[in-house]
């Protein structure tokens, strides 16, 4: 921002010329009038400068953010536990393979071969730092700048973006400032091997690109799913690197193992319906009390009463949820069931994503996952997402402005009607153009790479624009030529 101070001579000017109850008053004038309007700036753990702010936002940002706490933490051994050493701890150790991490540093090709496996085995990898300790400082600074600058992030609530359980959780569309895109370009020239492999192709479209934030009191999510692919062999990839040492208390995104995987046989949805199985073999009230089933499976009446309800119940997923718990000396995620203490009966469904500092989660669209509860402070990503080449993805949100972004009315086959109901996903009809759905894909290839800036740093207009409109892509403020002067598309 502009730098206002005024100078210091017409101060020392005026003192020259007055009496001592004169001066005094001109020494008050001039200091409050320096006061009000010098921009002053805060210096974080990482030497970055942040913008003045308003007592709103000074609040979040000495309180459940904590903008100005260290990005790394200072024990080596804590930090060795995190994702990004390449050092499988525990139960991992048990991964055939080479486990869910790849090192992008001189891998070349065997990167991209490595990347391909890992999401067909687990739907998700870890990679070394993809940006240097210095570069994840500069970036983290500048998007908590520009998120400090937008409305939503002074109200009490704390929700920007189309999010589940949007508390204290900020999904902040980017422009191309010089940092975001000096970041962006370091991030894919080393993972450029990893999605050619990944799409066969260097015509993968650019559809999402944020600063996903969460701060202190942020809920841990449900578990799901971003999107599903209604063409064949169409992908949705999504990259989250972490600017800051990320340990599981910052709410990293747990991700679950496809199923089967070299751990267990089962993945998360399958593993909660295991339940109602157990208390099938017990078949007896009292047994199914002692392995503290009871409140499940047991009626008012105290008789058997095992549901045959389709799927899982709430009562069930919940329950479920209340004995999954995150090992952090190897970060994975298991339920323990109540009945046994032994570590041989859990169940490993996945790992909390908690990354060093500058290393890169990287999943596919349809693994199940959820973002973790934040009781700690700031935890800043840069995130964005590759599609094939005019792929038509359904569920996602696609985060991104619109001037990156290519919408169309797509009209759809039988056979893509059908994928999408049993995806449980919408679809529009008229009577002219029958049933069709939106199509969103990006105006950057990843063939367009290394890309240029397009904004400054300092320019902060962009940011509160667009931010409802561009939700969901629902309506039309034609940039795209579907000519609906703003109406819902």
């Amino acid at each position: 921002m502009r730098d206002r101070r005024p100078r210091a001579r017409p101060v020392k000017s005026a003192l020259g010329r007055c009496i001592l109850p004169v001066c005094v008053f001109f020494a008050l004038f001039w200091l409050s009038r320096a006061s009000s309007e010098t921009e002053t700036g805060t210096i974080t753990a990482s030497g970055a400068s942040l913008s003045k702010s308003s007592t709103s936002t000074q609040k979040r940002d000495a309180g459940s953010c904590d903008v100005h706490a260290p990005t790394r933490l200072r024990q080596r051994e804590r930090r060795e536990r995190l994702f990004g050493w390449g050092r499988a701890q525990g139960a991992l150790r048990l991964l055939r393979g080479d486990g869910i991490e790849i090192k992008l540093r001189n891998a070349g090709r065997s990167a991209g071969r490595g990347a391909v496996n890992r999401l067909d085995k687990y739907g998700f990898f870890v990679t070394d730092p993809v940006l240097s300790e210095s570069e994840a400082d500069i970036t983290r600074a500048h998007l908590l700048d520009l998120l400090r600058s937008s409305k939503t992030y002074a109200e009490d609530e704390g929700c920007l973006g189309d999010l589940a359980d949007c508390t204290e959780r900020f999904d902040l569309s980017l422009r191309l400032t010089k940092t975001v895109t000096r970041a962006v370009n370091s991030i894919v020239s080393k993972l450029k091997p990893a999605l050619v492999e990944i799409f066969d192709s260097e015509d993968a479209e650019l559809v999402e690109l944020s600063a996903l934030i969460t701060c202190a009191g942020s809920p841990e999510q449900r578990v799901h799913s971003d999107a599903d692919s209604i063409g064949n062999g169409d992908r949705l990839i999504s990259v989250f690197v972490s600017l800051q040492d990320t340990t599981a208390d910052l709410g990293p995104t747990n991700v679950f193992f496809n199923s089967p995987n070299p751990i267990t046989d089962f993945d998360y949805f399958s593993a909660s319906q295991m339940l109602r199985r157990v208390a099938e073999e017990l078949n007896n009230t009292d047994t199914i009390r002692e392995h503290g089933l009871g409140d499940l499976y047991i009626n008012a009446t105290g008789m058997l009463d095992i549901t045959s309800e389709e799927g899982v119940t709430k009562a069930e997923l919940d329950f479920f949820n209340a004995h999954v718990r995150v090992d952090e000396t190897d970060n994975t995620i298991a339920f323990y069931p109540p009945w046994s203490d032994a570590a041989s009966d859990r169940l490993i469904l996945g790992v909390v994503g908690a990354t060093r500092q500058g290393s890169a989660l990287v999943y596919d669209s349809r693994t199940s996952h959820r973002g973790g509860r934040n009781t700690r402070g700031a935890r800043v990503q840069l995130m964005f997402s590759f599609q094939s080449k005019r792929a038509l993805i359904s569920g996602s949100t696609f985060t991104m402005r619109r001037r990156y972004q290519r919408v169309e009315r797509l009209p759809l086959t039988l056979i893509q009607r059908a994928t999408m109901r049993a995806f449980g996903q919408e679809f529009k009809t008229s009577p002219k153009a029958g049933a069709w759905t939106l199509r969103t894909g990006g105006k950057i290839r990843l063939r367009d790479f290394p890309l240029r800036p397009d904004a400054s740093d300092r320019e902060r207009e962009w940011v509160n624009e667009d931010l409802v409109r561009s939700t969901n892509n629902e309506r039309d403020f034609d940039v795209d030529g579907l000519h609906l002067d703003g109406a819902d598309i």
